[in-house]
């Protein structure tokens, strides 16, 4: 599968096989990963493979517990139906044969440390930092999911569960620098008829200034 095949039918799966991808396969798409760019090459990703199955249950109620928190809240009233679907959304990733948490260890740029010792507000510096780090991280993913897809597994990219992060975190082990920001599933596909994605054309998306 050349690269442009990849990305045009590369799509998010949510429904897997029982097959276990084998260490070998985990290695080719870790690997692209690691290759991908990253601001000042500081190359700030971990990835954490999990098979373990009580891992990923214990993960699962974490976020069970964490969402289920939310509504208890008194701001939460009228929102329940919404909270619930973010929950189950959040939920799935654990069925799948591997999970991938991403990890990050932050990155800060000398502009930004000098804007806070100028006394920027923190609404301000936001949208002065680009967040090369997870931009980084981004462009990561993005290659893990195209190798993945490239060799016939399929991943869905999820950031929902990261608000269960310090159970998370705990569960798993992670130590600063380090932070989640981001799971993946991975496995061979079940899908029977593969859904139409509807994607923008590239006039609604593309201005020229000549």
């Amino acid at each position: 599968m050349d690269l442009f095949e990849a990305i045009e039918t590369r799509l998010s799966v949510r429904k897997f096989k029982p097959d276990v991808p084998p260490l070998e396969d985990i290695n080719t798409v870790i690997n692209a990963a690691r290759l991908a760019p990253s601001a000042s090459n500081a190359q700030m990703w971990h990835y954490v493979v999990i098979y373990d199955t009580e891992i990923k249950s214990r993960m699962k109620q974490a976020i069970i517990e964490s969402y289920d928190e939310i509504k208890k809240w008194e701001e939460s009233k009228g929102f329940e139906d919404r909270i619930e679907y973010y929950k189950q959304y959040s939920l799935f990733f654990t069925d799948a044969p591997v999970n991938i948490a991403v990890l990050m260890e932050p990155k800060s740029s000398v502009i930004t440390d000098l804007m806070k010792k100028k006394g920027f507000s923190e609404k301000e510096i936001e949208r002065r930092r680009p967040h090369p780090d997870l931009l980084s991280i981004g462009a990561s993913i993005e290659n893990l999911s195209l190798a993945a897809h490239a060799i016939g597994y399929g991943t869905c990219w999820l950031t929902a569960p990261i608000y269960a992060y310090e159970k998370l975190e705990e569960i798993l082990n992670i130590k600063p620098p380090y932070q989640l920001v981001s799971l993946l599933c991975m496995g061979r596909p079940d899908i029977q008829n593969i859904p139409v994605r509807h994607k923008k054309e590239i006039s609604e998306i593309l201005t020229v200034i000549k």
